[in-house]
């Protein structure tokens, strides 16, 4: 696999990384921060360490990438494929992914604070240890996977698909689960935080532990349960 390392690469030079020899390229420690990058085919790249801090990357191609370390905060990922894209222990504070195809992408201990993900297509994501404080992930399809010890706190899961998803360790205090399909959801090794009337109807057809449902009764109703 051919690889770059330790340069400052221009739009230009992304553009072309694959266009030589037809292989995947490996960039290690490169930095395209805040280049303009829309609508260029980096599927099967490698990308180690790198900063893409601010790069717009609209409309891109980066089926089976990988993101391994580095720092991409504020990168603007909207309308990319992302099919199988797996991303580990990056930086995406703030970084933008509306309207994204997300089909098996996967992040791994990822810094996910204020991101946005509206509009989202596919057929499912995972997250995994994972801080995706505040990130607004509406519509987001979480469906039929083990998203173990992400953060969710305050982010806006409204209207997402949770259907069967294991929620081993995560956190979901005050995230905003109105309108979310939780039919089958495993939610017994979750956080969730402080339990309202309108919270309790969002959790309709999650499954509980005995202990979250005592609690959630005690926070709607102010009742006192003794066993």
């Amino acid at each position: 696999m051919p690889q770059l390392t330790d340069q400052r690469l221009s739009s230009h030079e992304v553009d072309t990384l694959t266009a030589g020899s037809g292989e995947p390229v490996e960039l290690v420690r490169c930095d395209l921060s805040e280049l303009r990058l829309r609508d260029v085919d980096l599927d099967d790249v490698s990308f180690t360490d790198c900063t893409l801090d601010g790069a717009d990357l609209t409309g891109s191609r980066l089926s089976s990438a990988t993101l391994r370390g580095g720092s991409a905060t504020g990168v603007r990922l909207e309308r990319c494929d992302l099919t199988d894209a797996r991303f580990d222990q990056v930086d995406l504070s703030s970084a933008v992914l509306s309207g994204a195809l997300l089909t098996d992408a996967q992040f791994h201990g990822c810094r996910m604070t204020g991101l946005v993900a509206e509009a989202t297509r596919g057929l499912g994501v995972l997250l995994r240890g994972c801080n995706a404080y505040s990130a607004e992930l509406p519509g987001l399809v979480l469906a039929r996977r083990e998203h173990t010890g992400t953060r969710f706190t305050e982010a806006n899961l409204a209207g997402a698909d949770l259907r069967e998803a294991v929620l081993d360790g995560c956190v979901l205090l005050h995230a905003d689960l109105t309108g979310a399909n939780l039919d089958g959801a495993d939610l017994r090794g979750a956080d969730l935080g402080p339990c309202t009337r309108e919270r309790l109807d969002a959790l309709a057809g999650a499954i509980l532990s005995s202990g979250q449902a005592i609690a959630a009764l005690q926070d709607v109703s102010g009742a006192v349960v003794i066993d």
